[in-house]
């Protein structure tokens, strides 16, 4: 939005020595410190030189229909039951087709639309499946089929300027200028609800009162009555369309944030005007964002808050809500934006979304990114919208999604109890890659793992380790989640991160690079052609597996270091054993890599250095 107002090194690991011919094991030992490797038949020792250190409604219904399982959807032939998908489907015809003879009821002008086929629309919208789909619009293209069915809200504002401006009392007014309208990005601009119907709520919570305490936007001097204190930092969190202040992630984000610092957190529910028609929500976010905006000007006049102390957290629509209040914020000092939403935002001008000129510092994370408008599934935006975007496993992917077995395993372990538990397993199931930017922020608040991202061109160079570099001033690298307000970035540019997570239930990795430096004990250079794998040794015993030749052969000179991107979820920094197999392996396009009688097939190995690259 357009802003109103001011804006170890790795440690050596080992010297290989002598090696002589045979298939068997290189063992090397020094202080009690061994490099064990396995190279077809050599034996060769290695001296080591010295240890190493170192929510309740189902978001957008049709996410679910991607994650079928064809082997028992259908029933036809084992004579079972009628599938759900078969029914959701020719329910969606017919919702299709009353919506086109509605349409073209009313193009006509003669009459209304029918009040029958109003009814029926009013009947589907109840189901557990067809009514997500009419009560959510998943699809911004298929709102214009909808909306002819529903009845006209009542509950907006009746008076309007020559521009469509609405006025909301002491929040100010908004307009609908033509700004907020494109034929493909964003058919439709409406005006949002009243403010009794949205009818946004602040919950303050403190670490003297966990449960927090409602302040409704509409009585926002009950604040003077909540444990709210303004010489502490303080976080807001809005939740996105179809959300509501008790789902699961914010609550735990809410706990994590007050077990991590001592804050005033405040959580928005504007469940009001996002449990409507996606187009409706995306207008509502406007009027809530002056909500939040109206709140922080009250804190700052009536209790001396400094919002350059203000940090909001929004996920989904709640980041461009986010953006609409920093706008009317002088000064605010950050905005997280969570896997922003994609329809009606991507490709708009800023005064439409979330962008660097709402906070003083704006932060984004993207992890649904692949666009509706591609063929793809993706809710959120891959457009950079903030000082710093981070794209995790190039912002879409994200590991585990597409695995079942996510969804009874969330139910255990996200929450404090079942029923939040449930809650959290229904949305991994509807959107997990949407939600997962949630889930990231949530566990770098008290991880020990730094969730460093690195500054790439694309998320391949990342992979192959052609980035993996701070710099010299520590610019080209930050960390994913609370901390990312610690780069030492300019603030003035707009900065592509990359990283990889894991599949959780601690998502982050720790980033090594592994040198090897290659031999050539008889002085006659060469190649040896083979398959590389290292296992590192921790402390407490246990072995960590890297395969450097997964994809193909390695071509290694003898003579020369070769450098390994690693990535792993423990720490191993602090590890002093390492065993090295080497398999030869000839290259069926190069004769002069076969091995026939007299040859050297051994890998001879003098170092080998592991370093991290993590921020600390």
């Amino acid at each position: 939005m357009s802003r109103r107002g001011e804006g170890d090194e790795g440690e050596n690991w080992g010297e290989r020595k002598e090696g002589k011919g045979g298939e068997g094991e290189h063992v090397a030992r020094a202080g009690g410190s061994v490099v064990r490797c396995v190279a077809g038949r050599e034996e060769d020792q290695i001296r080591h030189s010295r240890p190493l250190r170192h929510p309740h409604h189902l978001l957008k219904a049709t996410r679910a229909n991607l994650h079928q399982e064809p082997s028992h959807l259908h029933a036809g032939r084992s004579g079972g039951m009628v599938s759900p998908w078969r029914m959701a489907t020719v329910a969606a015809v017919v919702v299709v087709m009353a919506a086109t003879v509605a349409a073209a009821v009313e193009e006509s002008g003669v009459v209304e639309a029918p009040s029958f086929l109003s009814g029926m629309m009013s009947g589907l919208s109840t189901l557990p499946v067809i009514g997500n789909v009419l009560r959510a619009s998943v699809h911004p293209l298929y709102q214009p089929l909808v909306s002819p069915l529903q009845p006209a809200p009542i509950t907006r504002e009746d008076a309007a300027g020559e521009d469509g401006e609405r006025c909301f009392g002491e929040l100010g007014c908004l307009s609908l200028p033509d700004t907020f309208f494109h034929p493909v990005h964003r058919p439709i601009n409406l005006p949002p609800y009243r403010r009794e119907q949205v009818g946004v709520v602040f919950t303050v919570h403190a670490r003297e009162d966990l449960q927090g305490t409602p302040v409704p936007a509409l009585l926002v001097e009950a604040v003077l009555n909540t444990s709210f204190t303004p010489q502490r930092p303080t976080k807001f969190i809005i939740h996105g369309f179809l959300d509501h202040t008790g789902v699961t992630w914010m609550l735990d984000m809410v706990r994590a944030l007050l077990a991590a610092q001592d804050l005033n957190v405040v959580t928005v529910d504007w469940s009001g005007g996002s449990q409507a028609l996606y187009s409706q929500a995306t207008t509502n976010t406007r009027l809530v964002g002056l909500e939040v905006a109206h709140f922080i000007h009250f804190l700052k006049d009536k209790l001396g808050l400094d919002p350059g102390d203000v940090h909001i957290i929004g996920h989904s629509l709640g980041s461009h809500t986010a953006g609409y209040a920093g706008e009317r914020v002088a000064g605010l000092g950050r905005i997280t934006g969570l896997d922003p939403a994609e329809p009606f935002f991507q490709f708009m001008p800023p005064s439409v979304r979330l962008d660097p000129s709402d906070a003083l510092f704006v932060d984004v994370i993207h992890s649904d990114a692949d666009s509706i408008f591609n063929l793809g599934a993706g809710f959120g935006l891959r457009q950079p919208v903030g000082h710093l975007d981070f794209y995790p496993n190039d912002g879409r992917g994200q590991p585990g999604c597409d695995s079942l077995a996510r969804v009874p395993l969330t139910a255990l372990t996200d929450g404090v109890n079942l029923l939040e538990g449930l809650d959290a397993a229904q949305k991994e199931f509807i959107a997990c890659h949407h939600n997962r930017a949630a889930k990231l922020f949530t566990d770098s608040i008290l991880s020990p793992c730094p969730y460093t991202a690195f500054q790439c061109t694309s998320y391949s160079h990342y992979l192959k380790g052609e980035c993996v570099s701070c710099g010299q001033d520590g610019s080209r690298c930050a960390r994913l989640g609370l901390h990312a307000d610690r780069w030492r970035g300019d603030n003035l540019t707009q900065v592509e991160m990359y990283l990889s997570t894991g599949p959780g239930p601690h998502y982050c990795l720790y980033h090594y690079l592994l040198t090897v430096e290659v031999a050539d004990p008889e002085g006659v250079g060469g190649s040896a052609h083979g398959r590389l794998r290292v296992s590192v040794i921790t402390e407490d015993g246990e072995i960590k597996d890297f395969d450097l030749s997964k994809e193909r052969s390695l071509v290694l000179r003898r003579g020369q270091s070769y450098t390994f991107f690693l990535e792993h979820p423990r720490d191993l920094s602090t590890a002093t054993e390492a065993l090295v197999h080497w398999s030869y392996e000839a290259d069926i396009f190069n004769p002069l890599s076969y091995c026939v009688i007299f040859c050297d097939t051994s890998l001879a190995i003098t170092r080998l250095t592991l370093a991290s690259v993590d921020v600390r």
